[in-house]
């Protein structure tokens, strides 16, 4: 027999799961659309950003771009390949909205200049939450956009950081229902397009 339980005092729960049923339990996919798109409870707190997504064959292989030397099977990164732009593989761009932070080893920016030992690694990480039916994998690439200073994206669109995702994390509730992706990438590993 389930044990219903009460995860509130006094069941003060903002929403009642989907589907029915008297759980007073939070619906957590309702709560981050809330947070990132606004909602009933709260205003828009998402960005906009891309992402890369590698296409890839009927094989379930992905499509490398003819740059990519036969030899040593790296792309024409000298000559700025037009339609890879240095991937090696050919990809689409997608418009997605998501939420970003940093996050970093002992305190994060606040101690970036704080000397370590040496031999230390300092690894700082740019944390991007998205919906729980994005589609990701580890080679494809989350694309910061140039933003005006309301947030919205400069037109025509122009890619600021390129990161690559290094831990992608799908959060669980109970019963295994994915409830949203975390994805980490290295700042260290990011591709500046000013640079």
């Amino acid at each position: 027999m389930a044990v219903k339980r009460n995860l509130f005092p006094k069941g003060t729960a903002k929403k009642p799961l989907k589907g029915g049923g008297s759980s007073t339990e939070i619906d957590l996919r309702a709560e981050f659309d809330d947070f990132i798109f606004g909602g009933g409870s709260s205003i828009a707190h998402g960005s906009t950003f891309l992402l890369r997504k590698m296409r890839r064959g009927d094989d379930g292989k992905l499509i490398s771009c003819p740059c990519v030397d036969k030899t040593t099977y790296e792309p024409d990164t000298e000559d700025d390949c037009p339609f890879c732009l240095g991937e090696g593989y050919f990809w689409d761009e997608e418009k997605i909205i998501g939420f970003s932070g940093h996050l970093g080893a002992e305190g994060g920016k606040a101690n970036r200049l704080r000397h370590i030992a040496p031999g230390s690694v300092r690894g700082e990480f740019k944390i991007f939450y998205f919906r729980y039916d994005t589609d990701i994998s580890y080679r494809d690439k989350v694309i910061d956009l140039k933003l005006d200073t309301e947030g919205t994206p400069v037109v025509p669109y122009l890619r600021e950081s390129i990161y690559k995702p290094q831990t992608i994390i799908r959060y669980r509730s109970d019963n295994g229902r994915v409830e949203y992706l975390a994805i980490y990438c290295r700042e260290d590993d990011a591709i500046r397009v000013d640079e």
